[in-house]
C-alpha cells in the first residue's frame, strides 16, 4: 500500500487550524464589540464548527500516521461541519456589512462530498469576500490584500480537491492552506484592531 501520510505532513495539518483559530477569535471579538445580537452567535457558532471540522481531520491524520488509531469518523466529520460553519460565518459577515451600511446589491472524491464541498467553498469565499469588502470600505488595505490571498488559496484548494492524494500533493495542499489561513488571521486581526482604535478615538 502506498504511503500517503508522513509525521511532518500530519503535524503541518495543525498549522492552518491554529491560524484559523486566531482569525476566528478576532472575528468573534469584532462582532461582539459591534453589539449585534444577531451576528455574534452566528459568527461564534460558525467558527466553532469550522474549528471542530479542521481539528478533527488533523487529529485523525496524526493518529493514523503514528498507527495509534484509525477513527474514520474524525476524517469524514469535516465535510459535515465545515459547510454549515462557513455558511453561518458568511451570514454573520453579511449582517455586519449591512449593519455598517456598507453593503448594497451584493448578491476521486465520494459523490456525497461534492455538493458539500461546493457549498463550503462558496460560503468560505463569500465570507472572505464580504470581509474584504468591509476592509475596502474602511480603507484597511493590508486586510484587503490578506483576504484576497486567502480567497486565492481557497480556490486553489478547491481545484486540487479531486487530485491524487500523493505525499507531494498533500504537502502542496497543506502549504496553500497554511498560507490562506495565516492571511485570514491577519485580515481578521486588522479589522478587529480598526474597530478597537475607532472605539478608543470616540471615547477620547
Amino acid at each position: 500500500m502506498e504511503k500517503t501520510h508522513t509525521l511532518g505532513l500530519s503535524l503541518l495539518d495543525f498549522v492552518p487550524n491554529l491560524a484559523f483559530l486566531l482569525g476566528g477569535i478576532y472575528l468573534i471579538r469584532w462582532v461582539k464589540n459591534s453589539g449585534s445580537k444577531f451576528s455574534f452567535p452566528l459568527m461564534k457558532m460558525g467558527s466553532v464548527l469550522v474549528l471542530i471540522g479542521g481539528f478533527s481531520k488533523a487529529i485523525w491524520k496524526l493518529l493514523y500516521t503514528i498507527r495509534l488509531a484509525d477513527i474514520w469518523v474524525l476524517s469524514e466529520l469535516q465535510f459535515m461541519v465545515l459547510t454549515p460553519g462557513f455558511t453561518l460565518m458568511f451570514i454573520s459577515a453579511i449582517s455586519m456589512a449591512k449593519q455598517e451600511k456598507q453593503f448594497k446589491n451584493y448578491s476521486a472524491m465520494a459523490v456525497w462530498k461534492i455538493p458539500l464541498l461546493a457549498v463550503m467553498t462558496i460560503s468560505s469565499i463569500g465570507l472572505q469576500a464580504t470581509l474584504g469588502y468591509i476592509a475596502f470600505k474602511k480603507k484597511i488595505r493590508t486586510a484587503e490584500l490578506a483576504y484576497g490571498i486567502s480567497i486565492l488559496c481557497v480556490l486553489g484548494l478547491a481545484g486540487m480537491a479531486s487530485a491524487e492524494q500523493s505525499i507531494m500533493n498533500q504537502w502542496i495542499e497543506e502549504i496553500i492552506n497554511s498560507i490562506g489561513q495565516i492571511a485570514f488571521a491577519g485580515g481578521s486581526y486588522l479589522i478587529f484592531d480598526n474597530m478597537k482604535k475607532s472605539m478608543i478615538a470616540k471615547t477620547s
